[in-house]
């Protein structure tokens, strides 16, 4: 039992200090067994028959010897922990390197991936994952970039670096992405494989906004020679409609009243009639001509009652579609362009709706709002028609028309539509402004905004 006992505690103990019980307890059953059966006068006794090789002096070498490896030993014991202390030290420098590595590299804005000639991808960053794979767990790159694989690894290692200004990411998820980016090739080093050192900057910001201004200066090109085509076909009318109509009757009155000077009383009294017949035709033709120029309600009756007769004389043109009506601006007044803007605006989304929607139903909406402070006109045109693909290119020039009308008073426009979805026009005028942000004289008084096309 206290053997067991001793056992246990000994089990309970560090191995440093069961390594020294363990010495301790072989030198006292050394010290006892040798006291029990005399060994060191054995011994001796047996080394005094050699007397001539002189191994009675052995026991003194051994314990010089013995002391010795103690002292060596504690040497190399010092050293060796003084070189466990420096490795740990290398070991926590290599650390906070590593980890201040990892921080760098993972936090730089900049895409960084290592990728093998085969396209595999070794290491990346969370700018790399963000900017090329947020969908797929894919570990291959070559898919990613809009170049043929084989063809780029070939021309990098001649090169040794490729640079690219401008360089399409084909996304897992579709969505548009544009980089700036540099690969460098690292050849082959002994056992460790050649690599390509991908460096990528985000640029789909600013290529987005490349590709809409090159977009909106398309249309505005398009707008602008549409203008100045519809502005020729206005003079050329206005001077048809003089030459043939005010022309005619105002020779004819300039015929009677030469005839007039030498008539008679019964003649000049044929003559004034004839003479007031013409002038109003004269009239007539002049309102038909302020009319086409500017709708005249917009003077009379206001936004709300332009809109409801512009209403009224479309839905006689187009009896089949029910047009709904929510029209209110309170107390407020609109000036002159705000009026205009608005009244061309619903004017030329009933003429597309009319020509292209093919829609049973047509819901407007006019009414004030306030947002941030501000005070707008809310203009919201819906129909249930055929709607339209708004990603695709059109060649008509209505519904840029209708944006430019809006924006040239700080405003904003927003379209809304889909194949069989119908369409949604929103327009938001501020009711504060003065004067226009830019020259759109044109777009605001030409009177071919309803011959506008939207598709």
């Amino acid at each position: 039992m206290p053997v067991i006992a001793a056992i246990h505690k000994l089990g309970k103990l560090s191995r440093a200090s069961q390594d020294t019980l363990i010495v301790m307890t072989g030198v006292v059953l050394t010290f006892v067994s040798a006291s029990a059966f005399d060994l060191a006068e054995r011994v001796n006794a047996w080394l005094l028959t050699y007397e001539y090789a002189q191994l009675d002096e052995v026991p003194l070498t051994l314990f010089v010897f013995v002391l010795l490896s103690v002292w060596f030993s504690q040497r190399r014991m010092r050293e060796i922990h003084l070189e466990i202390q420096h490795r740990k030290r290398t070991e926590a420098q290599l650390s906070s390197s590593q980890q201040l590595y990892k921080t760098l590299f993972d936090g730089d804005l900049t895409g960084n991936v290592v990728l093998d000639v085969d396209g595999n991808i070794g290491m990346h960053n969370r700018a790399f994952d963000r900017i090329c794979r947020p969908l797929e767990d894919d570990n291959n790159a070559c898919a990613l970039f809009s170049f043929d694989w084989p063809t780029f690894v070939s021309q990098l290692q001649y090169h040794l670096e490729l640079n690219f200004n401008k360089l399409q990411i084909r996304r897992p998820d579709g969505l548009p992405c544009y980089v700036g980016a540099r690969f460098v090739y690292v050849p082959a080093v002994e056992r460790k494989p050649a690599q390509i050192h991908g460096y990528l900057v985000d640029m789909t910001e600013q290529c987005l906004v490349e590709l809409d201004l090159e977009r909106t200066l398309k249309e505005n090109r398009v707008l602008a020679r549409h203008a100045m085509q519809m502005q020729e076909q206005e003079r050329k009318y206005i001077a048809s409609e003089i030459h043939d109509e005010t022309g005619q009757y105002l020779t004819a009155i300039r015929m009677d009243a030469l005839t007039l000077q030498k008539s008679n009383p019964e003649q000049a009294h044929v003559i004034a009639v004839r003479i007031a017949s013409n002038t109003q035709h004269v009239q007539q033709s002049i309102r038909a001509l302020i009319k086409h120029l500017r709708p005249p309600a917009l003077d009379s009756l206001g936004l709300i009652g332009a809109v409801e007769r512009l209403v009224n004389d479309w839905k006689k043109l187009n009896p089949q579609v029910d047009c709904h009506l929510a029209l209110d601006i309170g107390e407020q007044t609109l000036n002159e362009d705000t009026n205009i803007v608005a009244f061309r605006v619903v004017q030329e989304a009933l003429t597309n709706i009319a020509r292209h929607a093919q829609a049973s139903e047509v819901w407007i909406d006019i009414h004030i709002i306030k947002r941030h402070d501000k005070s707008l006109l809310q203009i919201e045109i819906r129909d249930n028609g055929q709607g339209m693909d708004t990603g695709l290119a059109t060649e008509g020039v209505g519904l840029v028309g209708m944006r430019e009308r809006i924006e040239s008073l700080q405003g904003s426009f927003k379209l809304m539509s889909g194949l069989q979805a119908g369409t949604l026009i929103t327009g938001l005028l501020p009711l504060n402004t003065s004067k226009q942000a830019r020259p759109a004289a044109s777009l605001l008084s030409n009177p071919g905004v309803n011959d506008y096309a939207t598709h």
